[in-house]
């Protein structure tokens, strides 16, 4: 049953379906073929600036083995950009549909998601691979970008589209993978007691929890976030009590930086008045990861090891980053403390202009002790850690800074709020698990 108007439509103006926007932005579309020499163009001039090779060089990571030649791989992270900034401008005109603004500052909040911070939703969009256009050299030419898409986009009553207004768009871009592809996800041990559905159709109970561990566009997320919003608010639920239940209840994952930009969009999409309207923080459950649980390290009190601590490995930089048990549970603990880890990678950076490097790191580390270590009221974490986690979450911190002073980036905090998903999600017991794309190993 559709939704009730939403408080965002706009009167007078076409609202898509996925097959206009498919047709109006796909890869024989107009725009693509205007839009995609200018990205290439841009990308070309600044691959080799340290902070956009090392995000173009950590997006082949998530790529599947033998997935092309060098020359493919760019055209492929070029033509997911694209659909990565299509993604922000949807999600932005749905939530807001005045025309965009020219100021550059108001466009880069867009870009690299303070825009939808202000409005609540937290990690909609984070500093991800697709940030690269923030390169100074290119800013200006990246945002003008924006603007034609933007646009394009305009002759469109977003406000009111449908969750899977992006789906064949993805579609026409991205390969889907079949049963036979390498690529098909092992069921880890965490997933096994659960009764898997194999229809995406099956219709899904207002009461139920759903999990899709490898979630693509997100078109069983959003399709199971609109059963659920309607069975809610039908038995009465008031609007902020709907939104906070259809977040606890409606989880994905997958491993493809794209895929993840996409579901988060359609399950925002999906969400509807929830979001349009006032509404309490939001923090969409859709994460960047694979299912296998990290390597743990056991507590051993003799080593002063009081919980167990995770381990994620950086590919790129053979860093091994620790995250605590108690911080690595909380999808929210998670989100909040690695936002605040840029102030300190900044600190660091600033202040290595007129101290020893040594003495700039430790002072920045003894300042975010202190922030650790005390209670903070008013936020989502107003307990301080224990002096075990501050400890870790101090060493993953130094990592960060000695990372962040040799290339000044924080793609590594996009990357350490999103793996460990599978930590906190194996704490939960689903009620339906899509398996789509899952073998038994």
């Amino acid at each position: 049953m559709p939704d009730r108007p939403s408080s965002q439509s706009r009167p007078g103006k076409e609202t898509p379906d996925a097959q206009t926007m498919a047709s109006a932005f796909g890869p024989d579309s107009p725009v693509f073929l205007q839009t995609y020499p200018e990205l290439l163009s841009l990308f070309q001039y600044v691959k080799d600036v340290p902070e956009v090779s090392l995000r173009f060089r950590l997006w082949g990571t998530y790529r599947p083995s033998g997935s092309g030649a060098p020359e493919d791989d760019e055209a492929n992270f070029i033509r997911e950009t694209y659909l990565a900034l299509l993604a922000r401008l949807v999600a932005r005109l749905f939530l807001d549909g005045s025309p965009l603004p020219s100021d550059a500052e108001e466009l880069t909040k867009i870009l690299d998601g303070e825009f939808f911070q202000e409005r609540y939703i937290t990690n909609f969009i984070e500093e991800d691979f697709f940030t690269w256009l923030l390169c100074p050299p290119v800013l200006d030419q990246g945002l003008a970008l924006m603007v034609t898409l933007a646009d394009s986009l305009s002759i469109y009553n977003l406000g009111g589209c449908e969750s899977n207004v992006l789906l064949d768009l993805y579609k026409r871009f991205m390969a889907a993978p079949s049963e036979d592809d390498s690529g098909i996800i092992p069921v880890p041990g965490w997933l096994t007691g659960y009764v898997l559905s194999e229809e995406t159709e099956s219709p899904v109970d207002p009461n139920h929890s759903v999990l899709d561990p490898c979630c693509g566009s997100g078109e069983f997320l959003a399709r199971a976030v609109r059963t659920i919003k309607h069975g809610l608010l039908e038995r009465g639920e008031d609007a902020f009590d709907t939104l906070l239940l259809i977040l606890d209840q409606v989880q994905g994952m997958d491993t493809q930086p794209l895929a993840v930009t996409i579901a988060r969009t359609s399950y925002l999409l999906a969400l509807g008045d929830l979001v349009q309207d006032f509404h309490p923080p939001v923090l969409l459950p859709v994460y960047l990861s694979g299912t296998s649980t990290p390597p743990m390290r056991e507590p051993n009190p003799e080593l002063g090891n009081a919980e167990p601590v995770y381990e994620f490995s950086g590919s790129e930089s053979g860093e091994v980053f620790h995250i605590p048990e108690n911080v690595a549970l909380s999808p929210v603990m998670l989100d909040w403390l690695f936002d605040r880890y840029p102030n300190y990678l900044k600190g660091a950076h600033l202040r290595t202009r007129g101290e020893d490097p040594e003495d700039a790191i430790q002072a920045v580390l003894v300042a975010l002790f202190n922030y650790l270590a005390a209670p903070k009221p008013r936020t989502p974490i107003p307990e301080p850690l224990s002096s075990f986690a501050t400890g870790v979450m101090i060493e993953t911190a130094e990592s960060l800074i000695r990372l962040y002073l040799n290339q000044p980036t924080t793609i590594w905090l996009h990357i350490l709020k999103n793996a460990p998903a599978p930590v906190h999600l194996a704490q939960r017991r689903f009620d339906l698990v899509v398996s789509r794309f899952l073998r038994n190993a």
